[in-house]
């Protein structure tokens, strides 16, 4: 580790010259990576317009139409959602299900996975349950769940937070356990504090899981809330889509899942910031965009 001398400079590290060349790569290397997002960016743009080009040619003379629609008929069924159906007010709905279960399922996970990591004998004795309740299928408890909470949003609620509460209790474990013994032996020596070894040393470890699980999860707290509205509800994009496929609404269908896919990715962006944020010490490491 670098060693402070008389004169406060810091020895190790490198100075004049050697700090200059230093600087100069590390602002080509911002430079590199800003075109790599801008490329990347370019490329995902192209690669979408393409994919609809394509479906839209194709369809009706390479696919059936009446299976896959094509992309010009789902626009405009887009747009009549939103002026006829108030698909917004319908969209507010489930956001609201998902969120909420969500956070419910996500805080719920993090707060028992970290506290079955932490005490390794109770550990021991529940983790046969916690693997044979992840083990039963989540979507066959949304008509018990409805059964329980009624047909109104806690149903949904509930479906949302039981899909993404197991994911995330075990991946906050594994990342609770993967934290090094010898280094959490070698803070202990140096009089680290039990809240030191957790804010430096056990929950780095554990971020990359959890943030993992935290992307994971989110389509699965959107499944949720949708599988709930299929089930029973009169609201919502899931009751949207629902309605659409009794009437062999086609377009409806993609109309509906689209929406759906507009409020997974902003769900999914903003957890991609919040990791990125987490994991600024460790750039290399920093999460990734997930489409």
């Amino acid at each position: 580790m670098p060693a402070l001398e008389a004169t406060g400079r810091l020895v190790g590290y490198p100075t004049g010259r050697g700090a200059e060349l230093l600087a100069q790569v590390e602002a080509q290397e911002r430079l590199q990576q800003e075109a790599d997002e801008r490329s990347t960016t370019l490329g995902r743009i192209v690669f979408g317009l393409a994919f609809l080009l394509a479906w839209e040619l194709a369809s009706g003379r390479i696919l059936d139409q009446f299976f896959v629609s094509k992309p010009s008929h789902i626009a405009a069924a887009l747009w009549a959602m939103l002026t006829k159906e108030a698909l917004l007010y319908h969209m507010q709905f489930t956001v609201i299900e998902a969120l909420t279960g969500y956070v419910i399922g996500a805080g719920a996970g993090l707060i028992l996975g970290f506290s079955l990591a932490r005490l390794e004998f109770v550990y021991r004795i529940v983790e046969p349950y916690v693997v044979a309740f992840y083990g039963i299928p989540r979507i066959a408890l949304a008509p018990l769940f409805i059964l329980w909470f009624g047909i109104g949003i806690t149903s949904k609620i509930a479906v949302a937070a039981i899909m993404v509460f197991f994911i995330v209790l075990i991946n906050t474990i594994a990342g609770i356990r993967s934290a090094p013994a010898q280094l959490i032996q070698v803070a202990r020596v140096m009089g680290a504090t039990e809240w030191d070894l957790v804010r430096k040393v056990i929950f780095p470890a554990a971020t990359p899981f959890i943030i993992a699980a935290l992307q994971i999860t989110v389509p699965q707290a959107m499944i949720g809330a949708i599988v709930g509205e299929f089930i029973s509800s009169n609201r919502g994009v899931g009751h949207l889509i629902s309605r659409a496929a009794g009437f062999l609404d086609t377009p409806g269908l993609f109309a509906g899942i689209f929406a759906l896919l507009v409020i997974v990715l902003v769900m999914n962006y903003a957890i991609t910031k919040l990791g990125n944020h987490l994991m600024r010490w460790s750039p290399r490491k920093a999460v990734r965009d997930v489409p």
